[in-house]
């Protein structure tokens, strides 16, 4: 097996008789991969609209996992907030149009583990992401039927943890594990009080989890084992 657990983490959060029955995923990196796709958009609308800044693969990899308020401090500097405002806009409406069309890299297995843990799971997405990306996914690949909820920055101002907990709250899920891959999944999950599945083979890296995938079909035998 390629995944493996740290069970000091496991036994501080996890105790004896606890049942899990929920599922809560990052988006980005977790389920799917739109780097090709996003840096190609940014770059056609910043040539035209702000050339003095370039959009690259490094850079979207670094910018992952943050909110659009962190997104545009760190990438947007030296420029007016209010044409930060109309360039990000700009660019996000591009994304959702082509996203909604033509889906982007989604990791394998993914449709396919999802169906699976459906009939066991409640299953939900919080993202750090705008509203009309996170849309855009669930469109592309009919997901909405196989959740039971999702939640993101740009429909909700609380913090990813605060939402995770928002979502185990109004669907009435006494526990949980939250898969993602960045240092701010990390951060959310434990904010909120689950267990974390680090996603490895996603974009960053992190330093506490209670379970490590490296590969989208793991989730399926460490949910066996964390969700009893």
């Amino acid at each position: 097996m390629r995944f493996f657990f740290k069970n000091s983490l496991i036994s501080s959060i996890i105790t004896l008789g606890d049942v899990m029955n929920a599922i809560i995923f990052d988006l980005d990196g977790t389920l799917w991969d739109t780097s090709d796709v996003v840096v190609r958009i940014w770059n056609e609308v910043l040539s035209v609209k702000c050339p003095k800044l370039k959009m690259t693969k490094e850079i979207m990899a670094s910018l992952m996992g943050k909110n659009k308020a962190q997104f545009m401090d760190d990438f947007f500097v030296g420029v007016e907030k209010d044409e930060a405002e109309k360039l990000i806009s700009e660019i996000f409406l591009h994304e959702q149009e082509y996203l909604i069309q033509h889906g982007a890299k989604m990791y394998d297995g993914v449709i396919e583990t999802l169906n699976i843990l459906k009939k066991k799971y409640k299953l939900a997405i919080v993202s750090n992401c705008q509203s009309g990306y996170l849309n855009a996914f669930l469109t592309h690949y009919s997901l909405k039927e196989i959740l039971t909820d999702f939640e993101c920055a740009g429909s909700s101002p609380l913090s990813k943890g605060d939402n995770i907990k928002l979502v185990l709250k109004r669907n009435n899920i006494d526990n949980a594990i939250f898969v993602g891959d960045t240092k701010s999944d990390e951060v959310a999950s434990f904010e909120a009080g689950v267990p974390f599945v680090y996603a490895s083979y996603g974009f960053g890296e992190v330093d506490n989890y209670n379970a490590k995938i490296s590969s989208f079909e793991e989730i399926y035998t460490v949910a066996e084992v964390l969700l009893k």
